[in-house]
C-alpha cells in the first residue's frame, strides 16, 4: 500500500511540475508574441515615414547590427533554427526597407552588403 501511495504522490508531483512549466512557458510565449506585434506595428508605422537617404542609412546600420548579433550567435551554442530565423527575419525587414535594392542578408556579412 505504501508503494502505491508513493507512486501516486510522485506522479502527482510530476504532473503538478509539468503543469506549472507549461503554464510558465505559455505566459512567456504570450509575452513574446505581444512584443512581436508591437515591434511589427512600429515598423509598419515608421517605414513609410523614411526618406530614401534615411532608408539607405537604416539598411547599413541594420546590416551592421545583424552582423553583431550573428557574431554573438557564433560564439554561443544555439540551435540552428535560431540562426536561420535571424537571417530570415532580417531579410523580411530588408525587403520591406528597400525591396531588391536592399538585397538579402546571407549571414556571412559583417554589416556590409555583398
Amino acid at each position: 500500500m505504501y508503494l502505491e501511495n508513493s507512486v501516486t504522490t510522485n506522479d502527482e508531483m510530476l504532473l503538478h511540475s509539468m503543469t506549472a512549466l507549461v503554464s510558465a512557458h505559455g505566459k512567456a510565449i504570450s509575452r513574446f508574441g505581444a512584443s512581436m506585434i508591437v515591434m511589427t506595428k512600429f515598423v509598419e508605422a515608421v517605414l513609410p515615414q523614411l526618406s530614401p537617404a534615411q532608408i539607405e542609412r537604416t539598411i547599413l546600420a541594420f546590416r551592421a547590427q545583424v552582423g553583431e548579433a550573428m557574431a554573438v550567435a557564433d560564439d554561443v551554442r544555439l540551435p540552428g533554427e535560431y540562426r536561420a530565423t535571424l537571417i530570415e527575419q532580417a531579410n523580411v525587414l530588408l525587403s520591406r526597407l528597400g525591396g531588391d535594392a536592399a538585397g538579402p542578408y546571407r549571414g556571412t556579412e559583417a554589416g556590409t552588403r555583398q
